[in-house]
């Protein structure tokens, strides 16, 4: 059931991104993707799961990191974006933030 579920709004997504296409190339369209990313970010890693309490900390946190992760790639340059991302992992590892939050 879940499966059906996210390949349906895989499709729907994949089907605004053809028929909006003038507004994904236009100046609004990356920012408008990279705000959807963040907000998303937030709200998948800020749920904890079933029985676990939501935590807004950790998912602002996480969905702030991939934004700048979005931001400093795409108005950058690629290179530096994913050195960007291999800190944040980096940094997420050895303060024992990750294994904070599967507690």
């Amino acid at each position: 059931m879940t499966r059906a579920l996210l390949l349906v709004l895989g499709c729907l997504l994949a089907m605004s991104g053809v028929w909006f296409r003038s507004f994904w190339l236009s100046d609004w369209g990356l920012p408008s993707f990279i705000f959807m990313a963040w907000l998303t970010m937030s709200v998948v890693f800020g749920w904890g799961g079933k029985g676990k309490p939501y935590s807004i900390g950790f998912g602002f946190i996480c969905g702030s990191g991939i934004a700048l992760v979005f931001l400093v790639t795409f108005y950058s340059n690629s290179y530096v974006g994913i050195g960007l991302l291999l800190a944040l992992i980096y940094l997420g590892v050895r303060t024992k933030f990750f294994e904070r939050w599967t507690e």
